[in-house]
């Protein structure tokens, strides 16, 4: 997986995720696939750490893994919610470090489709202009979130047509 598969791999584990609890539960393994096994995500100055596991302990509310942040915390897995996350591509970047290593940046924004609601939401993987704030590491072939940290932002202006 390049690491540009990596983020829309991103973007369909976590598109349509609350549409019901067995889809949940399928789009919770599919994100939590994307991570190293020691991955960080900082979001809301709260640090979740490791996978987690879904279904036991460590993906309860408080855990404070990665399975608690998407389980519990996340807009787009909350049941009865379908939004998409699109990304804008002028907001993405990645910048290979090494090999094995990659600065991520990228702004996503959810739709809510039922309501056709392009603004729900606008977050960030990585900080906008703070390095070592968005990292993919390659394991095994492929590319994975190591750590982020997360924000949320005013939207990008679009030059659209409405």
């Amino acid at each position: 997986m390049s690491s540009n598969k990596l983020h829309t791999a991103f973007h369909q584990a976590v598109s349509h995720a609350g549409l019901d609890a067995a889809t949940k539960a399928q789009y919770l393994a599919t994100v939590l696939a994307l991570w190293t096994d020691d991955g960080v995500l900082v979001a809301g100055g709260v640090a979740y750490s490791g996978k987690g596991t879904p279904g036991d302990a460590s993906c309860a509310p408080g855990s404070l893994t990665l399975c608690d942040f998407f389980a519990n915390h996340a807009g787009s897995f909350v049941l009865g919610r379908n939004w998409v996350s699109l990304t804008p591509i002028f907001t993405e970047a990645i910048s290979l470090q090494d090999s094995d290593n990659a600065d991520i940046y990228w702004q996503f924004i959810y739709l809510d489709v039922d309501n056709n609601d392009l603004k729900v939401s606008n977050v960030t993987i990585g900080l906008p202009g703070q390095p070592d704030t968005g990292r993919a590491k390659k394991v095994h072939g492929h590319w994975l979130f190591s750590y982020v940290e997360s924000a949320s932002v005013p939207p990008p202006t679009l030059d659209v047509d409405q």
